[in-house]
């Protein structure tokens, strides 16, 4: 009789994962504050807070991506919290300029955020 065995994946791939899932909100925040500040008619184009905007989802989009790659240390825990730190900063510039696709999609980037903090303890 062969014995079949579902285990779970190993706890570096869940990370990993998790860290991706994070990258795709932080990618459609991206793309949404690219359009707001190249469009004329968001109200918001070519504004300094637009452009802290774009530059907050890319720093997130590019640290997300880092996290999910680095090694459990110091330095992953130093981007996590900047993680949360840009995220809350980059959700508070998009509600002050009234974008709220860029909004939701910090929001939902800091709920994995969450999730990724709960797997990697």
């Amino acid at each position: 009789m062969v014995k079949t065995a579902t285990a779970a994946p190993p706890p570096r791939a869940q990370e990993e994962l998790v860290a991706n899932i994070m990258a795709i909100p932080a990618a459609v925040g991206m793309v949404a504050a690219l359009v707001e500040f190249f469009r004329n008619a968001s109200g918001v184009a070519w504004t300094s807070g637009a452009g802290l905007s774009l530059f907050g989802c890319a720093a997130l989009l590019g640290a997300t991506w880092l996290v999910g790659r680095l090694r459990s240390g110091p330095l992953r825990t130093t981007f996590t919290v900047l993680i949360l730190i840009g995220g809350l900063l980059t959700a508070l510039a998009a509600w002050f300029l009234e974008s709220n696709i860029v909004l939701i999609a910090m929001l939902a980037m800091l709920a994995c955020w969450l999730l990724f903090v709960l797997i990697a303890r």
